[in-house]
């Protein structure tokens, strides 16, 4: 299992067309967006949606009397169980993409059912991160 979620986790972060072989029918799902190779995705809002654990990033010390305002993001993808399997494609301030990885590792998500059975899928997740 680790195996094929470290295989997925290459193919979507070079290839970008492992999940159109899930047989995810997004048809199943209004809302659901399918971008031309068949991978299916989840907005930041409907991951958020989705959440059934959320754990907030902190402010990292080192930017104690520092202001910073906006958002940092990061493509994710969720395993059968609901769980992260792969975090990749981090947008924002340097110092907060490590906080908010680490609290993305502590995620949750009701599992996505396709046909009965349980199937990895993906999503972009934006946190607004301010440090004053």
């Amino acid at each position: 299992m680790k195996m094929r979620m470290l295989l997925l986790c290459v193919a979507l972060c070079c290839a970008r067309t492992a999940l159109c072989q899930l047989g995810i029918n997004c048809g199943e799902h209004p809302g659901v967006l399918r971008n031309k190779s068949g991978i299916v995705w989840f907005t930041s809002d409907q991951l958020e949606k989705m959440a059934t654990k959320r754990v907030e990033p902190e402010t990292p010390a080192a930017l104690a009397g520092f202001h910073y305002d906006g958002y940092v993001s990061f493509k994710v993808l969720v395993d059968k169980k609901g769980e992260i399997g792969c975090i990749w494609g981090k947008n924002g301030h340097p110092m907060f993409i490590v906080a908010v990885n680490e609290a993305l590792q502590y995620w949750q998500f009701k599992p996505m059912v396709v046909n009965g059975k349980p199937v990895e899928f993906v999503g972009e997740i934006k946190f607004h991160v301010h440090a004053n």
